[in-house]
């Protein structure tokens, strides 16, 4: 394992977390904005978009 690896390693949790809050964060505006909220497909598509959002990253980056 690499010095890169192991750093990357240490950030995977922190990473994670990001996320998490990522999809609270969308989570609750929806929840303010929308009042027939259908919360467990809400978080599907959100975390439908952060996927789709990570995939353009990635193209991006080649």
């Amino acid at each position: 394992m690499t010095a890169q690896d192991k750093e990357l390693a240490q950030l995977q949790e922190g990473i994670v977390g990001d996320m998490r809050n990522l999809v609270d964060k969308y989570m609750s505006i929806v929840g303010w904005d929308v009042p027939e909220n259908d919360e467990p497909l809400a978080k599907k598509k959100i975390i439908n978009m952060l996927k789709d959002a990570l995939e353009d990253i990635e193209r991006e980056d080649g």
